[in-house]
């Protein structure tokens, strides 16, 4: 199970990939000290803007209804790529801050989509991994179904299929993705580069 890595004082912003990809809610994006210590230089607000806002640093903004009708395909394409290209700033030294109202459904969506697409993670590895880290995340079940399919769309497989929605407790959560980890489990194939995409994050 990864490690749970919360940052003490950083309003619960949670660290997804070392030293670039942080996930956390509206609160954190306007914390001069969280910001600051770990040399965030940008900010990706899905469907809300933090205020006040912190000198120094660069902020976007996507709109997204946290709704199961809400359709996330556009958001994911842009924030995907607002990511990246943050990420590649500062000499490819860039790191950036994603989150939504309480970082449980909407930026978690973006962060999961953004490791599927660009760092190669099955939807099973990247939302186990997100979760793992945040258990507090439960991306609606509208979000989860286009995750799916975008799934689909980048590998021809699934690998979450028989789960609709995120169990309401955090220790079911990660209980679920241990579960589907296991060795013996048909949703357990691995995408080329997988574990090597995690590790090097």
């Amino acid at each position: 199970m990864a490690p749970k890595r919360i940052i003490k004082g950083s309003d619960s912003a949670s660290v997804i990939l070392p030293s670039s990809l942080y996930l956390g809610p509206c609160s954190s994006a306007s914390s001069p000290s969280f910001l600051n210590s770990n040399s965030i230089n940008n900010v990706l607000s899905i469907g809300i803007t933090p205020s006040p806002k912190v000198d120094g640093v660069t902020y976007h903004r996507l709109g997204l209804k946290d709704a199961i009708r809400s359709s996330v395909k556009t958001t994911i394409e842009s924030a995907v790529k607002t990511i990246e290209d943050a990420l590649k700033s500062n000499k490819g030294r860039g790191r950036i801050l994603v989150h939504c109202s309480a970082g449980v459904s909407r930026s978690p969506t973006i962060v999961v989509a953004y490791l599927m697409k660009h760092r190669n993670m099955s939807l099973r590895t990247a939302l186990g991994h997100v979760v793992r880290i945040r258990p507090q995340v439960s991306p609606n079940p509208g979000f989860i179904e286009q995750l799916k399919d975008m799934e689909m769309e980048l590998y021809k497989v699934s690998t979450l299929i028989d789960v609709d929605e995120l169990p309401r407790r955090e220790v079911d959560r990660i209980a679920l993705f241990n579960q589907v980890d296991k060795p013996d489990e048909s949703t357990t194939m691995d995408l080329p580069g997988e574990t090597q995409a995690l590790e090097t994050g």
